[in-house]
């Protein structure tokens, strides 16, 4: 499996070979890009043949599935060796700026490699799955911490001042650690640092993205009394394929989801909430 070729392919690390080491950022992002957009292709290519067939794609399909899965959770594993050695040699003399980016890649790499240890076939009929990586979830806010208390301690104006940036950086990996962690601890602790350092990141809001997770949370737990931990949880009160919108004039967020109607139910629904704040 490859991607077509384009002019940024002529960009260094962009390629389906992962180098016995990297010699710059650029090259480690490039390679992590490229191994990437090849994991999304063949997630939306399983999607898609599943909808096709109603929600059972044939066991041909599923092996063949897996077999993508086993190859990019090696792929990652490399991926994150060479990268490490890589930091190893250079970390001395990094400047704060590349040592943040050094981070926002690690966290990249951690939360790809996160998804090929997800069932993805039994996550479409179970979102208690997501409960198999919780580790992984601590580890990615751990992370994130890092680098925001390393932005905070380099540039006195983050302490006052909204971050904005281009790039993807902190709010993405913890929007998923706030919507698909159902540990209630490493939840809150996601959703309160998305409140607590306020950034811009392309279109994504950290603000808006911790309504929405706030929201999210409150619509599964509701009812259920004390969330001690995620098996506390059940399935039919998980919500998923969640699409979030927001009107800002009117203060108001919109969520379309997924989920159970009831536990006795056996198929996911389509539901749209309106919140405010």
């Amino acid at each position: 499996m490859s991607l077509p070729k384009t002019k940024r392919n002529a960009h260094p690390g962009f390629g389906p070979d992962i180098p016995a080491a990297f010699h710059s950022l650029e090259e480690a992002r490039n390679c992590l890009d490229y191994q990437w957009n090849l994991c999304v292709r063949s997630a939306l290519d399983f999607r898609y043949r599943n909808h096709l067939m109603e929600g059972t794609a044939s066991q041909e399909h599923r092996d063949a599935f897996d077999v993508d899965r086993t190859h990019f959770r090696a792929v990652y594993n490399t991926w994150m060796t060479v990268f490490q050695n890589f930091l190893e040699r250079n970390v001395a003399t990094m400047n704060n700026k590349s040592l943040q980016g050094a981070m926002v890649l690690k966290v990249q790499g951690q939360l790809a490699a996160m998804y090929q240890e997800l069932d993805t076939f039994e996550l479409l009929h179970d979102e208690t799955g997501w409960d198999e990586v919780i580790p992984m979830f601590d580890n990615l806010v751990d992370l994130v911490a890092t680098i925001i208390d390393s932005q905070k301690a380099t540039d006195e104006k983050v302490l006052y001042k909204p971050i904005f940036q281009l790039d993807q950086s902190t709010i993405n990996p913890l929007f998923t650690v706030g919507h698909k962690c159902r540990d209630p601890v490493l939840r809150r602790k996601a959703i309160s640092m998305l409140y607590s350092a306020p950034r811009q990141e392309g279109v994504w809001d950290s603000i808006l993205t911790a309504r929405a997770c706030e929201r999210i949370m409150n619509l599964e737990e509701e009812g259920l009394g004390e969330v001690k931990c995620a098996a506390d949880v059940p399935d039919w009160r998980r919500i998923s394929d969640i699409e979030v919108s927001f009107d800002l004039q009117a203060r108001r967020g919109k969520i379309k989801m997924s989920r159970l109607r009831s536990r006795h139910s056996n198929v996911r629904e389509p539901v749209t909430d309106v919140f405010e704040w």
